[in-house]
C-alpha cells in the first residue's frame, strides 16, 4: 500500500506539473488514477498539454480533462478553428468576414478585414484604369501587330467579296521615323518612347475612322486604309506625313522636329483574284511598301514613295 503524500510533497508535484517546464508525464505515473489527487494531477497533466498544444498552433489534439477551464479551453480551440476557416476565407477574397468573440482581437481582425476590402476596391478600380486591351500596343495605344494582322486580314476578305473596276480595293503606308536613333541618343530612351507616344496620337487623330494603325516595331508603324483610289490614298498620306511631322509641343526640346517617312503599296483587284491566300496577299504589299520606304529614305526622308 502506497503511503500517503504530505502537503509538501502533493504541492510540489502540484506545483511541477504547472511551472516546471522540463516536467514530464512519467513522474505522476505511479500515482493510483481512482484516487481524487491521482485523479486531479491527470488532469492538470492533460490541460497542461494541452495548453502547449494551444500555444503551437496545433488545434488538433483536443482535450479528454473535464471541468470549467477544460471547458474554457475547448471553447478557445474551437474559436481558434473557426478564426483559422475566417482568414482562409479572406485570403479567398471574402471580406466580409467579422470576429465578435475575442475582444480586442475581433476588433483588429474586423479592422483588417475592412481595411482588405478597401484596398481591394482600390487596386480594383486603378487595374480597370490603366488596363491595357489584349489587343493594343502598351506604349502607344495603337493596334498591336497580332490584332492588326487578324483585322486586316477581315479586310482583305471583304475586298475579295467586293471589288469594283480597276481601283485598289486597299492602300497600306508602312512609316518610319527619321533619324530616330538620334532621338534616343540626344534625349534618352524616356523621351524616345514619348515621341513615339505623341506621333502615335498625331495618327491616329489624323486617319480616318475605318483606318487600321499599328505599331510595326520600334519606330516603324503601319497603316492599312481600306476602300480608297491610288490618288486619294497618297493625298491622305501625304497629309498624315504633314500632320506627324509637326513638333512636338510636349517633346523633350521645342525645336526639335520629328519627321517620318512613308512607303505606299496597293492591293487592287488583279491582287486579289489571282492569289487565294490572304496572307501572301499581305505579306507581298508590306514587302513593296518597305521597299518603297527605303527609297523615301534615300531621297530625303520627310517624303512618300508610291511607285518603283
Amino acid at each position: 500500500m502506497t503511503a500517503p503524500l504530505s502537503t509538501d510533497e502533493a504541492t510540489a508535484i502540484l506545483s511541477s506539473i504547472l511551472m516546471d517546464p522540463q516536467w514530464s508525464a512519467d513522474s505522476i505515473a505511479g500515482l493510483p488514477e481512482d484516487d481524487s489527487f491521482g485523479k486531479l494531477c491527470c488532469d492538470l497533466a492533460e490541460i497542461r498539454a494541452h495548453v502547449q498544444a494551444l500555444s503551437k498552433g496545433d488545434l488538433s489534439r483536443g482535450n479528454k480533462a473535464r471541468g470549467f477551464v477544460a471547458g474554457s479551453l475547448k471553447a478557445t480551440e474551437a474559436n481558434l478553428r473557426h478564426l483559422t476557416w475566417q482568414m482562409e476565407r479572406v485570403s479567398q477574397g471574402d471580406y466580409s468576414q467579422s470576429v465578435s468573440f475575442m475582444g480586442d482581437f475581433s476588433k483588429a481582425f474586423n479592422k483588417m478585414s475592412r481595411e482588405m476590402h478597401s484596398r481591394a476596391e482600390e487596386l480594383s478600380r486603378l487595374l480597370e484604369r490603366y488596363r491595357v486591351p489584349a489587343d493594343e500596343d502598351t506604349l502607344t495605344g495603337l493596334l498591336n501587330r497580332r490584332t492588326f494582322f487578324k483585322l486586316a486580314m477581315s479586310e482583305l476578305r471583304r475586298a475579295k467579296e467586293f471589288h469594283q473596276d480597276s481601283h485598289p480595293a486597299l492602300c497600306l503606308a508602312l512609316a518610319d521615323l527619321d533619324n530616330f536613333k538620334n532621338v534616343n541618343g540626344h534625349f534618352g530612351h524616356a523621351n524616345g518612347d514619348r515621341v513615339l507616344q505623341l506621333f502615335a496620337c498625331r495618327l491616329r487623330e489624323a486617319s480616318h475612322d475605318d483606318d487600321l494603325c499599328c505599331r510595326f516595331g520600334g519606330d516603324e508603324f503601319i497603316i492599312l486604309i481600306p476602300r480608297i483610289g491610288r490618288d486619294e490614298s497618297i493625298e491622305h498620306v501625304n497629309r498624315l506625313r504633314e500632320i506627324c511631322s509637326l513638333a512636338p509641343t510636349h517633346g523633350p526640346a521645342p525645336e526639335m522636329k520629328v519627321t517620318a517617312s512613308f512607303g505606299l503599296s496597293f492591293i487592287g483587284e488583279s491582287e486579289l483574284l489571282n492569289t487565294f491566300n490572304s496572307v501572301e496577299i499581305l505579306e507581298h504589299a508590306i514587302q513593296v511598301a518597305d521597299h518603297r520606304l527605303a527609297r523615301a529614305k534615300q531621297e530625303g526622308r520627310n517624303s512618300i514613295c508610291s511607285a518603283g
